[in-house]
């Protein structure tokens, strides 16, 4: 089975803070600020800024579930998943939106924690269709 790649949904407050970000620095930067500090600031902050928004995607391969949070790889497996269901949380999870799903596993030792992974895929209905035709077994809530 081929490995299928489901991007995180952004919200828009977190493109929201990034043009707040760069344009208070645009006003410091004209207000007087040397260009070299504010050249080197926009190009860290970019990096970070980037990192966070594509950094966390989510992908299908086989009958595990791989979690990409900052390009490290966590893979989970599918058959172990017990229930899905909507979630609208700021809990820390790797996801840019709160409109997520919280998977909840039958094994508290895959997550190493009680609480439920929480991810956004963009194509949240297609994601969860695809892990349904991994483990039909999974309860979709909500």
């Amino acid at each position: 089975m081929d490995k299928t790649i489901y991007r995180s949904k952004i919200d828009w407050w977190v493109w929201a803070m990034v043009a707040f970000y760069f344009t208070v620095l645009t006003v410091v930067s004209i207000s007087g600020m040397n260009w070299v500090y504010s050249l080197i600031n926009a190009i860290g902050f970019g990096i970070v800024f980037y990192i966070t928004m594509f950094g966390i995607w989510y992908a299908v391969d086989g009958d595990e579930l791989i979690v990409y949070r900052f390009c490290r790889p966590r893979r989970l497996p599918i058959k172990k998943i017990k229930e899905i269901k909507n979630s609208r949380s700021f809990l820390s999870a790797p996801a840019i939106s709160t409109k997520r799903l919280a998977i909840t596993f039958t094994d508290h030792t895959v997550l190493r924690s009680y609480l439920p992974l929480e991810i956004s895929p963009k194509d949240s209905e297609g994601f969860v269709r695809h892990l349904l035709e991994v483990n039909p077994d999974i309860q979709v809530t909500g």
